[in-house]
């Protein structure tokens, strides 16, 4: 499994300003309840936070993968955030994270969730030196690209 296989052009936001976790987290989950069917997003909040509490998902080479599992939804929704600026993530203060690959997944498929993790945390291990490449990426399209360019070592 490749994380740009997951990857829908809706759910890509390519520069946030936030600057602290928990205003990036919920202004992740407003734009993703516009755009699917998703429950309670402050629900989802409080357990991204809990989950955060538990050890940061901050997983280097610039990258946050926070993650949810849900009994409320069917299939997974992956939604990654570009913040060019960098953000202090929550326990990570080594480096500023540069790209957030938000995982919400059915709470009946922990396998599938380990899957998406894996592919995330994958892709990450290839993006140290290629971190600016996505940032040229003017359209969500071409984001996923270039991740699929990273992920297929073209980069």
């Amino acid at each position: 499994m490749k994380l740009y296989e997951l990857l829908k052009p809706e759910l890509i936001k390519l520069n946030t300003n936030t600057s602290d976790t928990e205003s990036l987290l919920l202004e992740i989950l407003k734009d993703i309840k516009l755009k699917t069917s998703i429950p309670n997003d402050k629900i989802i909040l409080k357990k991204l936070l809990e989950r955060e509490k538990m050890g940061t998902t901050a997983i280097g080479n610039y990258t946050a993968v926070p993650h949810a599992k849900l009994k409320d939804i069917s299939s997974p929704i992956v939604y990654i955030t570009i913040s060019k600026q960098g953000i202090y993530y929550q326990g990570n203060n080594d480096e500023p994270v540069h790209i957030i690959i938000l995982i919400l997944s059915p709470g009946d498929s922990p396998i599938l969730h380990l899957q998406i993790l894996a592919a995330a945390a994958s892709f990450a291990k290839k993006l140290k030196k290629k971190i600016k490449s996505l940032f040229k990426s003017n359209t969500p399209e071409e984001l996923i690209n270039t991740i699929k360019e990273i992920e297929e070592n073209e980069l």
